[in-house]
């Protein structure tokens, strides 16, 4: 099996179903859910998906997609000061922003595929540098 981390945004896309890549972003999680992955993320993604679909779908929508994530997730990485601070130089050389290093640093400390729909502030700054398999959605590969 190998080990992906998917940013937070991908998770929001895919429930709310009405974002440019939300399709795509469906068939990640799917592959997730069906194929030979397992799923490694930061605990901050909990708060990043729970705020922003209970903002936008309601509480009960949050309560469902909290409790499928916690299934879905293998290894939560706990944001402490020890990983908070690597986090922060790893951002400080790949120049991404904090929370974004957040993901960036699950990624690398697990050797995972890391996948988000910031392209432009994320993806395309640590694609090619940093060693891992990085991808957009739209450019995730099909069964």
């Amino acid at each position: 099996m190998k080990p992906i981390c998917i940013d937070a945004n991908v998770f929001i896309a895919s429930t709310k179903w009405n974002e440019p890549y939300s399709s795509d972003c469906k068939r990640v999680i799917q592959a997730v859910a069906e194929d030979g992955f397992y799923l490694i993320e930061p605990a901050i993604c909990l708060t990043e998906v729970i705020r922003n679909i209970t903002k936008y779908l309601g509480m009960e929508s949050g309560k469902t997609l909290e409790n499928n994530l916690r299934r879905m997730v293998s290894i939560w990485e706990i944001c402490d000061d020890h990983f908070c601070a690597s986090a922060g130089y790893s951002g400080a050389l790949y120049g991404t922003y904090a929370t974004d290093s957040l993901y960036l640093e699950t990624a690398l400390k697990h050797h995972a595929v890391m996948v988000s729909l910031d392209e432009d502030d994320f993806l395309l700054r640590i694609k090619g540098r940093v060693g891992l398999e990085v991808l957009h959605p739209k450019d995730f590969p099909e069964d």
